[in-house]
């Protein structure tokens, strides 16, 4: 079964506006055209993502690039279940805290993000996390490259 990969909504921004970290997040976005991985993005990367092109760049494009995006990348859900579930964890941002959790909960062995310190969470009030490995892209790309 191949690898899922959550990729942070940094990851993708660091593609869409050309900006460093761009070669990587491309190298994996290429593992999924590839049909090596899964590349998961949550409903609220989307979200996120919408939000930042619309302030930088046309707005006329915000959607066409969302359909772009969901159809190369698994979108996967956010319910309130991952909602309570996050509430339990604590760490130093929220918004990630989510994202773990929506990637644990979609399967995913991996989170690729550009800001891994922000994935520093801790269980808080929750017996256990089981939270997905966090990695930057170019991490990963070598991980994976040194097995080959």
């Amino acid at each position: 079964m191949k690898p899922r990969i959550f990729l942070d909504t940094n990851v993708m921004l660091d593609l869409l506006l050309d900006r460093q970290g761009c070669a990587e997040a491309a190298r994996v976005l290429q593992l999924q055209e590839d049909g090596k991985i899964t590349a998961c993005l949550s409903i609220l990367s989307m979200a996120n993502l919408a939000y930042v092109l619309r302030k930088t760049g046309s707005p006329l494009q915000v959607i066409p690039t969302l359909k772009q995006i969901s159809a190369i990348v698994e979108v996967v859900p956010m319910d309130d279940r991952q909602l309570q579930r996050s509430l339990l964890l604590d760490g130093p941002d929220f918004e990630d805290i989510l994202q773990a959790v929506c990637a644990s909960e979609n399967g995913c062995e991996c989170i690729l993000t550009r800001n891994a310190r922000d994935f520093r969470i801790g269980k808080g009030l929750s017996d256990s996390a089981g939270l997905p490995r966090v990695q930057t892209p170019g991490a990963y790309l070598e991980s994976i490259f040194n097995k080959e």
